[in-house]
């Protein structure tokens, strides 16, 4: 409780220094002997409404709703609401899934979902990297995925990518930046021949369909048979600059051409930044998907890396790396993961067996996680509680949770306290924090926690929750589930 008080102390003390100093040097200015009146009016009156001016600004802009997910290009939304109160102002909308037709991810564990869920059930973490130093000297600990030929790539894009300006230069592409990129196109290509299958799937069942009509769930639409929408959003770091972006963004397109050219993907790019989470982009997916009359398909695709001397280098000097006296500090990781998704009430492309994904619950704590003392899961618990209110289940249910909690205890012990209190039945082996296993993942962190929620959702039929904890405020939760008689088709 006093250390919610010194903030608005501090900021009234300064605030009555400094009309006092003005004023002051303004009378001795102006040899201006001040009466009582004034005193009191600029000395007292004065100050008081400019701090009463501004908790009223600020209530104005705060109490404004948060603002909606952007179109292609702009920053991805924190989340559905700031508030602590993440439930949707439609119940409609809440209850609202998509279905998974397929996942794929990259990790410094594998490309196997099940194998990189067993080595974060074991608590593996990240090893030791000789070829990466820091600045003494010493070797880092990083989880990095072998096999990457930085060079290799750059020459692809040199010679595959039409420049676009100055500032559109391949060569100045750091490594990180180029293993992300590579990570990313292999999870693209799986996920392509994923969407492929299910085109191919959804032309034979057009195909014995009377001609010139189709059914989705907004019922039979009159006229010649359509081909799927076909989407693609992917989420890259806002550290990023719009170049960099950029590159990726023409890269992708290019790899979604030479996939299939029949095939037309809308490709927009979005950039994540701190307290944004993956999961913001899949409701705004969701949220675009039901708003759809026609079938549609879409990737959302996440990727990041922090491997390379370049970032290590970064983070040292802005004292982010994690070393043996800096227990706090981020260990560099890379991964890329990604979703084939659709409307889960979608007869044409939804087979009854695909993993279903709620709307996400997000908000925000009231303090900060670096600073607390004690683990605070009471916005984690709301989450839980109103995702499974809405998905109609039972606590005993839900069998695993994952997030994309790290080493630091702060993050593992928030999500610990609400295993234990919310969901005591979950052992200990089933609650799974990627990022301690794989290092800092950054854009790609609740993607990949999500990627592995839907793997053990299909692997064990059982409801998973993942969560998001990287950020210091901003919490966001979702289920990922087998359809059931109980649980909502739209």
């Amino acid at each position: 409780m006093l250390s919610r008080l010194i903030k608005p102390v501090l900021l009234a003390c300064a605030v009555f220094i400094t009309v006092w100093v003005l004023v002051i040097v303004y009378w001795q200015y102006t040899a201006r002997m001040p009466s009582t009146s004034d005193i009191v009016l600029y000395l007292v009156v004065l100050p008081l409404a400019l701090m009463l001016f501004y908790v009223v600004l600020r209530r104005i802009f705060t109490a404004a709703p948060a603002a909606a997910l952007p179109a292609a290009g702009a920053t991805v939304a924190a989340g559905a609401a700031a508030s602590s109160n993440a439930a949707a102002p439609d119940a409609s909308q809440e209850r609202q899934q998509m279905a998974v037709l397929a996942f794929a991810l990259r990790t410094p564990r594998g490309s196997d979902a099940d194998t990189v869920a067993t080595a974060i059930g074991q608590a593996q973490t990240p090893e030791i990297v000789p070829e990466l130093r820091d600045g003494e000297g010493f070797p880092v600990i990083a989880g990095r995925v072998e096999g990457i030929d930085e060079n290799e790539l750059r020459e692809h894009l040199r010679e595959s990518l039409q420049p676009a300006g100055e500032s559109f230069d391949v060569d100045a592409l750091p490594d990180d930046r180029l293993r992300a990129i590579h990570l990313m196109s292999d999870v693209l290509q799986e996920l392509l021949a994923s969407a492929a299958e299910a085109i191919a799937n959804a032309g034979d069942a057009l195909a014995v369909r009377a001609p010139g009509r189709f059914v989705s769930s907004g019922g039979v639409i009159p006229g010649p048979a359509a081909a799927p929408q076909l989407n693609l959003s992917l989420l890259l770091p806002g550290a990023w600059s719009e170049s960099e972006r950029a590159i990726a963004t023409q890269w992708v397109q290019q790899r979604v051409r030479e996939g299939d050219a029949s095939q037309r993907w809308l490709v927009d790019c979005f950039k994540s930044e701190d307290g944004v989470s993956g999961m913001a982009l899949l409701d705004r997916i969701s949220l675009s998907l039901h708003r759809e009359q026609r079938p549609a398909l879409w990737i959302a695709l996440a990727a990041d890396s922090s491997v390379s001397e370049a970032s290590i280098a970064r983070w040292e000097a802005d004292g982010l790396l994690y070393t043996a006296t800096r227990r706090k500090g981020r260990v560099p990781g890379e991964a890329a993961a990604g979703l084939l998704l659709v409307r889960a009430g979608d007869a044409l492309l939804a087979p009854a067996e695909a993993v279903r994904l709620s709307r996400s619950a997000s908000g925000q704590r009231e303090a900060s996680a670096d600073t607390a003392r004690t683990p605070d899961a009471s916005l984690l618990d709301r989450f839980a509680q109103h995702l499974m209110a809405t998905s109609a289940l039972e606590t005993a249910q839900v069998d695993w949770v994952v997030s994309d909690a790290d080493h630091r205890t702060s993050r593992v012990t928030e999500v610990a306290k609400l295993v234990q209190e919310r969901l005591p039945h979950v052992p200990f082996e089933n609650n799974l924090s990627v990022c301690a296993t794989l290092g800092h993942l950054g854009a790609a962190a609740d993607m990949s926690a999500v990627v592995l929620a839907c793997h053990l959702a299909a692997r064990d039929a059982r409801h998973v929750l993942a969560i998001s904890v990287q950020d210091a405020l901003a919490r966001t939760a979702l289920l990922a589930g087998p359809a059931s008689p109980a649980s909502p088709a739209t």
